[in-house]
Formats: C-alpha cells, sequence, structure tokens
C-alpha cells in the first residue's frame, strides 16, 4: 500500500507538473553554479596568463596559477546556498501538495474506507517526496559534473564520491522541509494558512536562527565564503551557544567540509555536525506519523 500511495503521488505531481518544475529549477541551479564557477576560472586564468607573460619578460618566474590550487569542487560552491535557498522553498511546496490535494479534492475521506492505514498513508506521501527529490537531486549531480568535467578536464573518483555524498547530505537535508509543509497541513484548516505558516518555518529556520547564532545579518548569511564572526554584544553571545544546533548552519559547515572548500574535519566532528540535520528530520518524521493519526480526513481543506 505504501508503493501504491507513493506511485499515485507521483503521478499527481507529475499531472500537476510540480515535479517537472522541481527538476528543471534543481538543473537550472545547478548550471548556473557551474556557470559562474566557469567565469571566475576563465577570469582568473586569463588575468594570470597576462600577468605572468609581463613577469616573464621581466625576467621574473611567475607564480603558479592561483586557481589550479583551489579545489574542483571549489566550482560548486554556490550550491551550498542555492539548496537552503531555493532547493528548500520547492521542498516545502512538494511537501504541502502531497497531502493538501487530498484534503481538497475530497480524496481523504474515501481513503482509509479501504484496506489502508494512517502510518501507511504517511509513508507512501514521504516516500513519493523522497523519490521525487532523488531523481531532482540526481539529475542536478550529472548537470554538476559535467560542469566539473568541461572545466576541469577531468574529475577523479574522489571527487565524484564527495559530490555523491554532498547531495546525500542535501537530500537528508530538504526532506526536513518536505515534513514541514505536511505537517502544516495537518494542524491548519486553510489551504492558504498552510502553506504560509511553512514558508514561514523555512524563514526561521534560514534566517533567523543563523542571525541569532552567528551575529550576521541575513544577506551575510547568504555568503557561503564568509565565516561566522562573534559579536561583542552580550545577547549574540549568550544566543552563541546554540550554533551546533542551527540546522542551515551545520548543513552549510557540513556541505563544506564535503567539497573540500574548508578545512578538513575528524570524523566525529563531521557527525556531531550532520547530526542536528538528520536529528530534525527523524523528529519531524514522528511527528508526521503522530499528527496523520489524530487528523480529521472528514473534512476538506478551505481554499481561503
Amino acid at each position: 500500500m505504501i508503493g501504491t500511495i507513493a506511485t499515485h503521488q507521483l503521478v499527481a505531481l507529475r499531472r500537476q507538473r510540480v515535479f517537472a518544475a522541481l527538476l528543471a529549477s534543481f538543473v537550472l541551479v545547478s548550471a548556473l553554479a557551474g556557470l559562474l564557477g566557469w567565469s571566475s576560472n576563465h577570469t582568473i586564468s586569463r588575468v594570470y596568463d597576462e600577468a605572468a607573460k609581463l613577469m616573464v619578460a621581466t625576467g621574473q618566474p611567475p607564480p603558479p596559477n592561483p586557481f589550479l590550487l583551489k579545489p574542483a569542487l571549489s566550482l560548486l560552491s554556490n550550491m551550498v546556498v542555492y539548496v537552503p535557498l531555493i532547493g528548500a522553498l520547492f521542498a516545502v511546496v512538494l511537501g504541502h501538495l502531497s497531502v493538501v490535494e487530498d484534503e481538497a479534492s475530497g480524496l481523504g475521506r474515501l481513503l482509509f474506507s479501504r484496506h489502508i492505514t494512517r502510518t501507511q498513508y504517511a509513508m507512501g506521501k514521504v516516500t513519493s517526496a523522497a523519490v521525487a527529490l532523488v531523481i531532482a537531486l540526481g539529475a542536478s549531480m550529472g548537470v554538476s559534473a559535467l560542469s566539473l568535467l568541461v572545466v576541469n578536464h577531468a574529475l577523479a573518483v574522489s571527487d565524484v564520491a564527495r559530490l555523491g555524498l554532498f547531495y546525500a547530505l542535501s537530500w537528508l537535508y530538504l526532506m526536513s522541509f518536505v515534513l514541514i509543509g505536511i505537517i502544516a497541513v495537518l494542524v491548519t484548516h486553510r489551504r492558504s494558512l498552510a502553506l504560509l505558516s511553512a514558508m514561514g518555518a523555512w524563514l526561521v529556520l534560514t534566517f533567523v536562527v543563523p542571525q541569532f547564532t552567528s551575529g550576521l545579518r541575513p544577506t551575510q548569511s547568504l555568503n557561503p565564503i564568509i565565516e561566522p564572526i562573534g559579536t561583542s554584544q552580550r545577547f549574540f553571545q549568550i544566543t552563541a551557544h546554540g550554533q551546533p544546533f542551527s540546522v542551515v548552519e551545520q548543513y552549510k559547515a557540513t556541505a563544506a567540509v564535503i567539497l573540500n572548500t574548508a578545512p578538513a574535519e575528524a570524523t566525529g566532528q563531521l557527525a556531531l555536525r550532520l547530526l542536528p540535520v538528520a536529528a530534525l528530520a527523524a523528529i519531524l518524521l514522528l511527528i508526521t506519523l503522530k499528527l496523520v493519526q489524530r487528523h480529521d480526513f472528514s473534512r476538506s481543506a478551505s481554499n481561503e
């Protein structure tokens, strides 16, 4: 039954063109990240070539090309921003539509007249969103790998493994926002309010919490290069203790280590960074299963 519900939901997402929009968005942002990386590579290499010619003409040995000193996966550093910003928004919508359409169409009143449990229903919906994200992120990974090949003319096996780990981490992170979209539908009575509430949760997790725990302005939290900087204000000195629990910051820090754009960390330290991301997804899944058991599927979601 879980597979049947998941398949039905995937077909519904395809008919609503939500999945096509999700897939196109991930491919687009991946291509954009690759284009920006290629542009940086081209600009730096051109400046280096001109500077090297000038130094050779004056009898000075040119320094090594600075671009060759950077890790190959650093070209994709912008993906660390695109996933929490754009990917999480689409994940919220994906979770929202997984349940709200059943209520709006009245299908929720008919489902449980068959031999299906509420747990199977919930797991089917979650599974469909998980599969949709796997396909979208898989396509994104393909575009990213192609971009790396175009720029670097080669792709090491270790880089492919790191790229796979990055997208696996991104899938786990985005699943939390899928569950947030589902939970918002289950605890509200209006369709628009459910989506607005889920986006509010996205806003808090993505911008508000990092601002409190790092003392950064919201625009600074979008820059993957800027390290969180402490502040002398007593308030931020206290809230900084909550930084290990900031999901988006731990995601960005873990992703930076995986992409080799940050100093390497011990396996134990990396696991501690990953723990809040995994714990949030597990807690939200348990909440979803609990709410589905108590939800009144006999009512229809209002479109107002």
